[in-house]
């Protein structure tokens, strides 16, 4: 593709520029295409829950989850003050009432 420079970013993204008649055609073919995988919670000892994917199917460059996956649950759990994360796909919460929240919440 003639002019058209392709930038990668962080996270597997692909940014496609430039002065061609399809500028960004595969950035929008991604975003119309690849949906977010449904997210299940698996319980863990000691009032934690732990995210994973049953269908692990490719994204772009990627597969199963991703940060960008987490980063909508990470911010409403600061906001609602439910649930700390942990690690990369863990929380840990004080009671299970705010198990109950989460789950009401963030369960497809």
């Amino acid at each position: 593709m003639a002019g058209t420079d392709v930038k990668f970013k962080g996270r597997g993204l692909i940014q496609v520029t430039g002065r061609t008649a399809n500028d960004g055609y595969l950035n929008r073919w991604l975003k119309e295409h690849v949906t977010p995988p449904k997210i299940k919670w698996q319980r863990l000892p000691g009032l934690k829950l732990q995210a994973y994917v049953d269908d692990i199917q490719p994204r772009g460059f990627e597969r199963g989850l991703r940060e960008d996956d987490m980063d909508p649950i990470q911010a409403w759990s600061q906001e609602c003050r439910c649930g700390t994360r942990m690690s990369f796909n863990t929380w840990k919460f004080d009671s299970a009432k705010q198990i109950t929240m989460f789950l009401m919440k963030w369960t497809s």
